[in-house]
């Protein structure tokens, strides 16, 4: 096999050198090594010790894990066709070695008698990692027949091809699709972009000249699309901004059929209820929830619908109010949803006296950045210091950082931060893992975490990105998914950072530090304004403190809609055995509609084609997951509601206990008890609902 360092246990992995070529070369003899490796090790006469097996086993499996980890981020942050097709090529090889692996019967009767054998000592970390493997084989096909097996591996297969086809048609229909706004258009109506702040009039104007077009043009990226129709005056600009990006990867887009992820989310549907019912679950909920901190699929309904009870008050109201102000101000006698973000920020300006654009003014990105380093530093006593200059060759874009963290004098770990917008790039925000921390024969592993934003390039005189709050909490939300992955203590890969750690727990840490970035103490060291370098001033903390919960419920009921809708098309699709894509897709409507019935207040356009762009569901790994969020939210709030209205001496042992009990434990222990580690109780929703204004 060709030699990289990415397989090194502690040097930096050289992504500019990760192409193509080197996996396409590697990875069937990765694959057929690591096959060897585990043959060798279940016919070995060694003595029967998690060291001798186990840990052998994840040391072999782990190479696949990584070169296939930083091939499928590669693609996510640098797409090409490259790319594309040689994960096509290896699809079917990557998910039969994996299928095969957790098919493996000798390993599976290995892992119960290490489990059951007496005289076996093993940690608690280590016996965590034993039940994972029981469950992670057991939702494998581990108890299927033959046939079955087969059937389940074709299935695994499929959903594999099907999630990288809904990711690249959304890739592609956001980079197609954009609004060009002509000299000529400019010209019979010279109010066309009408209170688009300055920035985004300089950054679609240079968008439009490499388009060769003349004008401006306004893409679907978050840093266009948002500020676009926040601030447009121009009702039609915004109309057809919000038309095209609802039409994504949809027959109704611009590039019509093309990039068409109907018939592709309802394959994956019918294939995911498929593997359900093989495995002997009545639906995919029931089969995503086994491995979670929920019990059921009607636990998580519960929960949301009683989400959608305490916030429903508190959103008809702020819609009330929406409603009242756009015909006032604007007599705009009914307000569509592309009149609701605009309306919104002119509304919370009358009120609060500063609009998200004032306050971007202040969040220049190198401070934010520093500040963000500081505020880590004092809760969990580490230091981050930048090496960016001093390795070069490591980033996979020139735009990259790269970042060492220390306790002490100890290295700890290594962050990439890929924080801007390129066309190349898949939209959102996501935190990945490129090495996870093990001790190995007394060896030590240091871990890697991955970051990636979408914020706008530099456009100001002072050559520094400047960022909206949102972006702020972005940054911090993703910031405490790194640090949950680089300050493990855990010696078990499997379950070390964010390894093992349940899916609708895994949100606990970024939501968490999220709540920093409304302290007047953390604004402080974040802020610099462009035009002074002063911090933002008290008063005008006061009123983003105000204005901190404007349309919270608005936004609960978003959230929970979008939350019950992909609980209930993986708890009770009945047409998922219908052979008719149009079948499910009618019926995945249908449900939509009966959820926004029951939990949205706000009216939609028939043109809407939100599951078409789902990602999170269909190509992130939420499936009957995207409650996660707030149920973690629910653990987060709780935990940070210990740390206010305390001194600094007190917050810095509360942020010790926190790093002691939550971020180094990984999931080497189930998060209640890590919570209750914590807190030293079970949770409760309160401060969840006063933090969102909802009591």
């Amino acid at each position: 096999m060709t030699s990289h360092n990415f397989f090194s246990r502690d040097e930096i992995p050289t992504y500019s050198q990760l192409t193509p070529g080197f996996v396409a070369e590697n990875l069937e003899t990765l694959i057929s090594d690591t096959n060897i490796e585990i043959n060798r090790i279940l016919n070995s006469p060694e003595e029967l010790t998690y060291a001798s097996t186990i840990n052998r086993i994840s040391c072999s499996t782990e190479k696949i894990h990584r070169l296939w980890g930083a091939t499928n981020h590669l693609a996510a942050v640098m797409d090409s066709e490259e790319w594309r097709i040689l994960i096509d090529n290896k699809i079917p090889l990557v998910s039969n070695f994996f299928s095969e692996f957790s098919q493996n019967e000798k390993l599976f009767n290995l892992f119960h008698i290490l489990k059951e054998k007496q005289g076996i000592i093993l940690k608690s970390s280590e016996k965590k990692v034993i039940a994972n493997y029981i469950k992670e084989f057991t939702l494998g096909g581990i108890n299927l027949n033959v046939k079955d097996k087969s059937l389940f591996k074709k299935h695994c297969l499929e959903l594999s091809e099907l999630s990288k086809k809904f990711s690249e048609n959304l890739l592609d229909s956001t980079k197609i699709s954009y609004l060009h706004i002509s000299l000529s258009s400019l010209i019979d109506n010279p109010n066309k972009l009408a209170g688009v702040p300055q920035h985004l009039v300089q950054s679609s104007k240079k968008t439009a000249l490499s388009k060769n077009l003349d004008g401006h043009v306004f893409t679907l990226l978050m840093p266009s699309y948002i500020p676009a129709l926040q601030y447009a005056e121009d009702r039609d600009l915004r109309f057809n901004l919000y038309s095209k990006n609802s039409r994504r990867a949809s027959k109704l887009s611009d590039e019509g059929s093309q990039f068409d992820n109907s018939p592709v989310l309802a394959s994956i549907l019918r294939t995911r209820y498929k593997q359900a019912r093989l495995l002997g679950f009545k639906n995919p909920a029931e089969m995503y929830l086994y491995s979670k901190m929920a019990n059921s699929p009607e636990e998580v309904i519960s929960f949301l619908k009683n989400l959608s009870k305490k916030a429903r008050p508190s959103a008809e109201r702020e819609l009330d109010r929406l409603k009242s102000f756009a015909s006032s101000k604007f007599s705009l006698e009914k307000i569509e949803p592309w009149d609701i973000p605009f309306v919104s920020e002119k509304l919370k300006e009358s009120l609060f006296s500063f609009s998200n654009e004032d306050l971007r003014d202040f969040f220049p990105l190198e401070r934010v950045t520093r500040g963000l380093f500081e505020t880590v530093s004092e809760l969990f006593n580490c230091k981050i210091r930048d090496v960016t200059k001093k390795h070069p060759d490591k980033v996979w874009h020139n735009s990259v950082q790269l970042f060492e963290l220390y306790d002490g004098n100890k290295l700890i770990g290594h962050l990439f931060m890929d924080l801007f917008a390129r066309d190349t790039k898949r939209g959102g925000a996501w935190m990945d893992e490129s090495r996870s921390r093990r001790i190995d024969k007394n060896n030590l592993q240091t871990p890697i975490a991955l970051i990636n934003c979408n914020f706008s390039l530099a456009n100001s005189d002072d050559n520094d990105s400047y960022l909206t709050h949102e972006e702020v909490l972005t940054l911090f939300h993703e910031f405490g998914h790194a640090l949950h992955h680089l300050l493990t203590e855990v010696s078990e890969i499997e379950v070390s950072g964010i390894n093992g750690v349940e899916w609708d727990a895994v949100e606990l840490p970024s939501q968490f530090l999220e709540n920093f970035a409304w302290e007047y103490a953390t604004l402080k060291k974040i802020s610099a304004h462009k035009n002074d370098g002063r911090y933002i001033p008290e008063a005008l903390f006061r009123k983003i403190i105000d204005a901190k919960n404007f349309n919270s419920g608005l936004q609960m009921l978003r959230q929970v809609e979008f939350a019950l809708f992909d609980i209930l098309i993986h708890y009770k699709l009945e047409s998922a055995q219908s052979p008719s894509d149009r079948d499910i897709f009618a019926e995945v409507d249908e449900i939509l509609d009966g959820v926004r019935a029951e939990i949205s207040i706000v009216p939609y356009p028939d043109f809407l084609m939100f599951p078409n762009s789902f990602s999170h569901i269909f190509d992130g790994g939420y499936a009957a997951g995207y409650y996660s969020y707030k149920w973690a939210e629910v653990l987060s709030a709780d935990c940070y509601s210990k740390f206010e209205n305390q001194s600094q001496e007190s917050r810095g042992r509360l942020g010790q206990k926190f790093r002691s009990e939550i971020l180094s434990q990984g999931g080497s222990r189930d998060t209640i008890d890590s919570f209750r580690g914590f807190m030293d109780r079970n949770p409760e929703m309160e401060a969840l609902l006063r933090h969102s204004g909802l009591t």
